[in-house]
């Protein structure tokens, strides 16, 4: 895995397109490496500096596709939800475990409102920022009291 080991949380939102913190082990088979490409593939975006970028048109293109919004919403969650659960397996950040849950139920809300039209898309980007406020808070508070980001239980 290429990305760069920082050693703070608000380090991680800038530019440096994706951290690590410790840096993973070597990739072991080939699950760990198809973990560490969709991670090196998607980092650059998904993480650093044009993480908001992103967001923002991603969430702007929503609104612009009327019904198709939450279709185009979904697959972002999905693809954010689904790099932080790569992420938290190979490098176990605390924030990783919830957003990468959190997003991919939201991702599965997302479609299965727009399959049924029943769905809301400014209550799915709501949810989008409260999964990220609790994960990051995880995160805080863990750091603070483990004095470390990384989530190990043993």
């Amino acid at each position: 895995m290429s990305q760069r080991t920082v050693d703070s949380w608000v380090k991680q939102w800038t530019c440096v397109a994706g951290t690590c913190a410790p840096p993973p082990s070597a990739a072991a088979n080939l699950w760990e490496r198809t973990l560490d490409t969709y991670v090196n593939l998607t980092a650059p975006v998904l993480r650093g500096c044009w993480a908001p970028a992103l967001g923002a048109g991603v969430f702007l293109v929503s609104r612009w596709t009327g019904g198709a919004g939450l279709y185009v919403s979904a697959a972002y969650f999905a693809a954010y939800g689904t790099y932080c659960l790569a992420n938290f397996a190979r490098c176990r950040e605390a924030h990783c475990i919830v957003t990468g849950i959190g997003w991919l139920i939201l991702a599965a809300v997302a479609l299965s409102g727009a399959l049924t039209g029943q769905g809301s898309l400014s209550q799915v980007w709501t949810a989008f920022l409260i999964v990220f406020v609790l994960g990051h808070g995880f995160e805080l508070v863990w750091a603070a009291t483990r004095h470390t980001h990384v989530l190990r239980l043993s």
